[in-house]
């Protein structure tokens, strides 16, 4: 491979793997929140890096370019760097794009079992648009912190099904009609 083709892979391979970075639009309560989606995978995270001893609200927005199934959670750590802390989560709504109404996430995981919680929705399809999720609740300890993952996965299309059917069924016609040669070993 040439110098200029190789320069050109690992340029589109950079392009391809380095998230968009876009801030939260907007948050209560003190903390360092992060959205690292990127609009050309349709996947990232997202979270808050240190809550203080408080009660917060941070909205993020997401920027869905294609259809798929919306696969979404987010979940906080017992503890950090030693220190004891917990967030006690009230809520995660998620508006906007085709959704005709808000989409309450559910607490899968937590209180009183674990320090621990794990909120997240059941996987559906979205279209393309602009989405908001608004996640709210307590924070008690120096430096809580919370993560999330919003990933957005392609469905073929049925004309691709199609494509894909038809294309297996050439290949096994062709092999069925190819003859086959005799090979003899003297």
């Amino acid at each position: 491979m040439n110098m200029m083709i190789r320069l050109a892979v690992l340029g589109l391979g950079a392009a391809v793997l380095t998230p968009s970075i876009a801030a939260a639009q907007s948050s209560t309560g003190v903390g360092a929140t992060y959205n690292l989606f990127s609009g050309t995978a349709n996947s990232g995270t997202f979270g808050n890096s240190a809550i203080g001893d408080m009660t917060f609200t941070n909205t993020f927005t997401f920027i869905v370019t294609r259809s798929g199934v919306l696969a979404s959670d987010f979940t906080n750590a017992a503890s950090r760097n030693g220190l004891d802390s917990d967030i006690d989560f009230t809520s995660g709504t998620l508006t906007g794009g085709s959704l005709t109404s808000p989409l309450a996430y559910s607490r899968l995981l937590g209180e009183p079992l674990s320090l621990t919680e794990v909120w997240g929705i059941t996987p559906l399809m979205i279209s393309a648009g602009t989405y908001t999720l608004t996640i709210a609740g307590r924070a008690y300890g120096p430096t809580s912190t919370f993560a999330g993952n919003f990933n957005v996965v392609g469905v073929p299309e049925p004309t691709t099904w199609a494509m894909m059917i038809a294309g297996v069924g050439l290949v096994g016609g062709a092999m069925r009609r190819r003859t086959r040669t005799k090979v003899s070993f003297a």
